[in-house]
């Protein structure tokens, strides 16, 4: 048997509907949506910067243009970080720009495919990424909505 919400609660729950679609709507009348960023925070070993960077190069950067070839992401981009917080801040970080939150629906599968067909085999991807922890670690992934704030009327 299914417990059913009494009549008196009714105005009760209607006024809750209410307010959180208003919460909503004020919400979303101050931006617009864009993409969806996923951005990748690496953050060298001591020494090991240029072997980061080199890694990035000959792997990340040709995995990423043939998911921009295959129409899986919109963009990409790499930074630098140029003012350290603390000694474990990170040292460099890559977006990968998605069209929108749908884009990322069954995408594992694609991807996979592409990395492999990069590396080989599995087992030198797997190898890749063990030497990837011997020059730096990959510490933070932020998933991230962009926002165009809406003029005032």
């Amino acid at each position: 048997m299914q417990p059913r919400i009494s009549h008196k609660l009714f105005p009760l729950v209607t006024l809750l509907c209410w307010l959180t679609a208003s919460a909503f709507a004020q919400t979303s009348s101050h931006t617009t949506p864009g993409m969806v960023w996923r951005v990748i925070y690496v953050r060298a070993l001591p020494g090991k910067a240029d072997d980061v960077l080199l890694d990035m190069r000959r792997n990340t950067r040709p995995i990423l243009d043939e998911y921009k070839k295959q129409g899986l992401i919109v963009d990409y981009k790499f930074y630098a970080n140029s003012t350290n917080d603390s000694p474990g801040d990170w040292d460099y970080a890559y977006a990968i720009g998605y069209r929108n939150w749908a884009a990322l629906d069954g995408l594992t599968p694609k991807v996979a495919a592409i990395r492999l067909k990069h590396y080989g085999s599995a087992e030198k991807e797997q190898e890749a990424n063990a030497r990837r922890t011997q020059i730096g670690e990959q510490f933070a992934s932020k998933l991230m909505r962009e926002v165009t704030m809406n003029p005032l009327p």
